[in-house]
Formats: C-alpha cells, sequence, structure tokens
C-alpha cells in the first residue's frame, strides 16, 4: 500500500511544516529542545518516515502522554489495519513503546535518541543519517541546553568497590558524611527485581556517524524493572542476574567507563556507563566545559602518596583528565599525582584501576537528588 493510500489529503500536507510541528513535538519544555535548523530537518527526516511524522503529530496530544489506538484512528483517519502495522513497526525499531493497551512516545532526548539508536533495527542508511547529523548537532552547542535545565538530568554513581570500603569506615559518621542508598550501587539497584544488559544508544550512534569509541567495543548499559522487562522481550536487551549484572558494572569501570543515571533516589530503570568520547553529557562536559550538564557524585579521589608508585595507571584512565604527575621539587627530584577537583566529576575510575590501592573515595559533598522521576518533572518545570 502506497504512503498516498495511509495518509489522508497528503497531497496537502506541507512536508516542511509536518517537521517542524514534529520538532516542536519532540522538544516539549521537559526536554533538551531541538534546534530549528537544518541538521535537525536532515535528523527527523532520516529518523522517521513522512507517515510516522503525521502519525505521531496528528494521533498523540504530547510526549509520554499515553494514546489509545482507537483514538490515534479517530484523530489520523488511518485505517485500523494500516495503523496496527505502522505502530507494531515502530516498536519493533524502538521509536514508540507499548505499555499495556497504551502507546507513548518520547522527547528526542531524554528517551527518543536512547530507544532509536539503542533499538538499531531501522534502515541502515537511514540511521547512518540520522547518526550523522546527530553528531553534528553536537558541535552546534546542541549540548549546552542540559546545562540549563534544574535538576540536570544525570548524576554520576560512584564506582563499586572503592564505594564499598568508604561507606564501611564512614557508615557510623555524622549525616553529612553517611552514605545513602541512592550512592552504594548494589543497594542502589537491589530495589529492582529483573535486569538486562543492552547496547548502548552513543556508541552505536557513534559508530555509525563514522567516529567509534575509543574506549570499549563492548555495550555495558544495563535496564531494570518495567524497562529491562520491556527490552527483553523485544530481543534487544539480555536478561542478567542483580550478581551477573555487578560483574558487568565492574568491567565497565575496568574499561574506564563511568556510572550514570537519572538524577533521582528512587532506583532508577536504567544505568549508563559512558565514555567521554560517545556520551553526549561527559562529552559535552569535557569538550566544552559544559558542567553544569551533569550532577556529580559526592565523592572525590585521595590519593595515599606512600602507597602509590606513580604508574600513571590513573592519569591514562581518568575520563576527564583530571589527574596528571606533577613536579612538586625544587631542585630535588619528586613527583606525584595531581587531582584538578573542579574538572574530576567524583566517579572513582581512578580508585578502582588502581593496582596499589593508592586511591581512596572521600565523601565531601551531600547533594541529594529527588525523590523519584514525578517530583523530579515538578521541580524542572517549575524553572
Amino acid at each position: 500500500m502506497t504512503q498516498t493510500h495511509i495518509i489522508p489529503n497528503i497531497e496537502e500536507i506541507d512536508r516542511d511544516q509536518l517537521y517542524e510541528d514534529l520538532r516542536k513535538f519532540l522538544s516539549p519544555e521537559k526536554s533538551l529542545k531541538l534546534p530549528k535548523n537544518d541538521t535537525t530537518k536532515k535528523l527527523l527526516t532520516n529518523m522517521y518516515t513522512e507517515t510516522e511524522a503525521y502519525l505521531i503529530v496528528n494521533g498523540f496530544k504530547k510526549p509520554l502522554g499515553p494514546r489509545l489506538g482507537w483514538s490515534m484512528r479517530r484523530k489520523t483517519k488511518i485505517s485500523k489495519e494500516k495503523l496496527q502495522e505502522i505502530l507494531d513497526d515502530m516498536i519493533y525499531k524502538g521509536k514508540l513503546i507499548k505499555k499495556g493497551p497504551f502507546y507513548l512516545i518520547f522527547p528526542y532526548i531524554p528517551g527518543g535518541f536512547e530507544f532509536y539508536f539503542t533499538t538499531n533495527r531501522d534502515d541502515p542508511t537511514r540511521m547512518k543519517k540520522a547518526a550523522e547529523a546527530h553528531d553534528a548537532l553536537f558541535y552546534e552547542g546542541y549540548p549546552l541546553g542540559l546545562g540549563k535545565m534544574d535538576p540536570t538530568v544525570y548524576r554520576v554513581i560512584p564506582t563499586i568497590e572503592p564505594t564499598k570500603k568508604t561507606y564501611e569506615i564512614n557508615k557510623s559518621m555524622e549525616i553529612e558524611h553517611q552514605i545513602l542508598t541512592y550512592e552504594l550501587m548494589e543497594d542502589y539497584l537491589a530495589e529492582k527485581d529483573i535486569f538486562a544488559v543492552v547496547p548502548c544508544s552513543c556508541r552505536t550512534a557513534a559508530a555509525l556517524a563514522g567516529n567509534p569509541c575509543k574506549r570499549t567495543d563492548e555495550n555495558y548499559c544495563i535496564t531494570a524493572g518495567a524497562l529491562a522487562k520491556n527490552s527483553i522481550e523485544s530481543g534487544v536487551g539480555r536478561e542478567v542476574t542483580l550478581e551477573e549484572l555487578i560483574e558487568v558494572m565492574k568491567k565497565a569501570e575496568k574499561e574506564g567507563l563511568v556510572h550514570e543515571t537519572f538524577n533521582v533516589q528512587e532506583a532508577s530503570l536504567f544505568i549508563c556507563n559512558c565514555c567521554p568520547c560517545c556520551c553526549g553529557f561527559l562529552k559535552s562536559v569535557k569538550e566544552l566545559g559544559n558542567y553544569a550538564a551533569i550532577t556529580k557524585s559526592n565523592f572525590e579521589p585521595l590519593v595515599d602518596e606512600e602507597k602509590c608508585t606513580l604508574c600513571n595507571i590513573c592519569v591514562e584512565i581518568c575520563p576527564m583528565e583530571a589527574m596528571s604527575l606533577e613536579d612538586t621539587s625544587n631542585g630535588e627530584a619528586s613527583v606525584k599525582i595531581d587531582i584538578n577537583y573542579q574538572l574530576c566529576i567524583g566517579c572513582g575510575v581512578c580508585a578502582s584501576n588502581c593496582p596499589q590501592e593508592a586511591i581512596k573515595l572521600n565523601k565531601v559533598r551531600n547533594e541529594t537528588p529527588v525523590k523519584n522521576l514525578r517530583k523530579y518533572y515538578k521541580k524542572l518545570e517549575r524553572h
């Protein structure tokens, strides 16, 4: 069946206006807004066909607003059989999700980009062009908008073993130094009952755009709870136990990847294991100096100079290049590890990879995320 028979009065539809309406739809107040320019047009015209754009703009009220099939049929005038075919195909390609009888569309970021490139099932030529456009948007300053979102979308979770050791030392100390559930990876994840490892959207998009990851060729991102169930059922995710998941996270740390998740206290539906060369958040922090784009962890590394052998591993693996060898001599040979805490995000990758265990994590802040996603969006709306 041709597109002419799918969309009523297609001859009367202004294609440029259709994709402009789609841009506005995918850029609500709570999200990172897509700019109005040719790069965004290239992104959206390759990510969504005209039929899909028409369905989204006319069939849905807003991103994350659940819609039933009969309601979309009434708004779009697309036949029941054809609408179902389109919706099923969009689900398969990661352009929307179904929850019970309801269909949901995500804003481009966060949600739409991640689902689309994690699923990685659309036409390869279209995906490559969309990935190139997404990459180009970065250098046009698109991620700078992340720094204006309050609260920030993502926060850093420190590495597993170093944080656990800090917890064992400080668990009976005063409140500002106590380590809470959302700061301890194992306890944080244990609130969920199902887990899956999924492909990384950022590394997939970067590879399609011709800029493969410089740190790893594996995927370490994870989903939990309802999102894990969805990814397993769709065939995108690989189910793992909590114990297996923790091992995946530790392996990601050895690759120099940073744990990031939604900036809330309640256990998130996902944790990304991020690199500074592909992740839009970390890349914008490192390359654009956009430190307001993320919330640092509450921890900072501290080097025990007596244990340190100056092997340089921490300097080489630090994702933010916050560590360096400093010559402290006054005529005598004396070198130590110097940490630029303005650049440091408290990820703990240095501590996880120190062979001498000469780096420990200290809790130095008590930044508390909002309770849950509902409260997060409420707070976001007030800014």
